[in-house]
């Protein structure tokens, strides 16, 4: 009975969002056409070989590193159409463009000045990484507090490729959830528990617009807000239920999330740890794997397993030695990030409180660095696997599906 109820369930849910998609207005245009379009951009611009590669909607287009262009910034391009991507999913067309020959223009914005503060706040913190660091560090600091990979290099970037830590340049949950941790401890030094929870739901949100609202910091951000509300109300939040609820509402929001590789590999992994993890570490107390049962390896093997399909179907390859480069990182990033912001804060007032700052965990930085040096230079590790299509993938998930089902029935 139960499992008709789920199956149930996933239908209701497809069907909902199938008539969603239907509802949402499309651009429907032919390559060669040349084009106007004008509206924010909906992401920070990521930066490459010296020019800026820019988004608004479904339109992508490369500018340019100067003059520079930042998250909802008012823009208007003109350019020719060319089809970059297309996808059908249940009878669901999806396209994106690129526009070649583009020439682009910040135009006065329409209204939205508490978002155009909190881009300002991002852009100063910037400055004052880049004053109180020198490269790479300025750009690893960037990178873990705010997502921001402008002050990465062409070379340590693609370092960061090699060894499957790109990720940890990109605010995600474990950014809202570290700063979570923290806020919370700081209001509740001041405010009873509901009023504390009422602060931090805004910062929540501050600070995902701060860093770019791409889809990923947009999930975790439901997310945490959903928990943050069932505390509030006093209910408990259980995590599978909240991180499908955070995805209907996101595809209810913007169908096309469902397409964004960011946001596959965010809920992904999230849902990795919420259903894996805990078998990744019951199979070590059952067996007598030691090393399965700690917290680290558990959840780096859990997110693993559950993003493999995504990355070989978008980038047909990985890092054999991902993992344990992971492992040795992973845990320096809490310390960098509450460390990051409380430098940027520090350098808001004064630049040289902010230099100290950074010289109390400049041996973390220094260590990341280092990692990532010594393990970009084994390049050997490296698998490529062209996997192509959808339906191995489907496969492979029902595989998981029903491993997990099984064990929990058995448990």
């Amino acid at each position: 009975m139960k499992r008709w109820r789920e199956i149930l369930w996933l239908l209701t849910g497809v069907g909902i969002f199938w008539a969603r998609w239907l509802i949402e207005p499309k651009v429907v245009l032919k390559e060669g056409v040349r084009v106007k379009v004008s509206g924010f951009l909906s992401e920070e611009p990521a930066i490459l070989n010296g020019r800026q590669k820019l988004k608004i909607g479904q339109f992508e287009f490369w500018q340019e590193r100067y003059p520079e262009f930042h998250y909802q910034d008012m823009l208007e391009v003109v350019g020719k159409v060319k089809i970059k991507k297309e996808a059908k999913i249940l009878g669901i067309d999806f396209k994106e463009y690129s526009l070649v020959e583009a020439e682009a223009r910040k135009i006065p914005p329409r209204g939205r000045v508490w978002q155009r503060w909190a881009s300002g706040l991002k852009q100063r913190f910037l400055e004052i990484f880049r004053q109180a660091l020198i490269s790479p560090y300025d750009g690893i600091v960037a990178g873990v507090v705010l997502g921001d990979k402008t002050l990465i290099s062409r070379e340590f970037s693609e370092k960061l490729r090699q060894t499957g830590t790109l990720h940890i340049m990109v605010a995600s949950g474990m950014n809202i959830a570290l700063i979570s941790q923290g806020a919370l401890k700081f209001f509740l030094l001041f405010f009873r528990r509901r009023t504390a929870n009422l602060f931090l739901l805004f910062l929540i949100w501050f600070y995902s617009i701060m860093t770019g609202f791409s889809p990923p910091i947009v999930r975790a951000a439901i997310l945490f807000s959903l928990v943050t509300i069932a505390k509030i109300l006093g209910r408990e939040a259980e995590g599978g239920r909240v991180l499908w609820l955070t995805g209907a509402i996101m595809f209810l929001w913007r169908p096309v999330f469902f397409f964004d590789v960011g946001f596959q590999l965010s809920f992904l992994a999230t849902a990795g740890l919420i259903y894996l993890q805990p078998k990744i570490k019951e199979i070590g107390v059952k067996k007598n794997f030691l090393f399965l049962r700690e917290e680290n390896i558990s959840s780096t093997l859990a997110a693993q397993l559950a993003t493999l399909p995504i990355l070989l179907n978008n980038f047909g390859q990985i890092n054999l030695l991902s993992p344990v480069v992971n492992l040795a990182v992973l845990w320096v990033i809490p310390f960098l990030l509450q460390a990051g912001i409380l430098a940027g804060i520090l350098g808001l007032l004064w630049i040289k409180m902010s230099v100290l700052a950074f010289y109390l965990i400049f041996p973390l930085l220094f260590y990341l660095k280092q990692v990532i040096d010594l393990f970009a230079k084994w390049d050997f590790f490296d698998v490529f696997l062209p996997l192509k299509g959808w339906w191995w993938s489907i496969v492979y998930y029902l595989i998981i599906w029903k491993w997990v089902k099984k064990r929990s029935c058995s448990g």
